[in-house]
């Protein structure tokens, strides 16, 4: 997070540079969980658990730069991501209840992850690379 009272400032909110973040800055991030390794798994699994904290990160600076209409959605996702980051070192201990916490953390989350895809296929359009059928 930028500090205000060290000279910085908050990032413009607007519908362009939601996209340009999006889009831009989440290149890097679409291109780590793509070159996850599928012929082991469980390695695949762990590089993905991995990037929680990275995607969480990376959803906070979103939500800085979202309109107003959609930042608290963003933000929610980024705070359930946090919390799943969190509650992954309770899992050794806990097996059960850290799952059952993320199974019900994810059903929070999932009316605000289909929020934030529609408006941003809406008004960002499809990923870089991806086509979407015509009607």
């Amino acid at each position: 997070m930028l500090l205000t009272a060290c000279g910085g400032s908050s990032p413009e909110r607007s519908v362009a540079a939601y996209c340009s973040y999006f889009y831009g800055e989440g290149e890097r991030l679409r291109a780590n969980q793509a070159n996850v390794n599928t012929e082991n798994p469980i390695t695949g699994l762990a590089s993905v658990l991995g990037d929680i904290p990275e995607t969480a990160d990376f959803l906070h600076n979103l939500a800085l730069r979202a309109p107003e209409e959609i930042s608290p959605e963003v933000e929610s996702l980024a705070d359930s991501l946090d919390h799943l980051s969190g509650n992954m070192g309770a899992a050794a201990s806990d097996p059960f209840g850290a799952l059952a916490g993320g199974l019900m953390e994810g059903l929070a989350a999932s009316g605000s992850e289909h929020r934030v895809n529609e408006y941003t296929l809406k008004h960002c359009g499809p990923p870089p690379g991806i086509e979407t059928p015509t009607p």
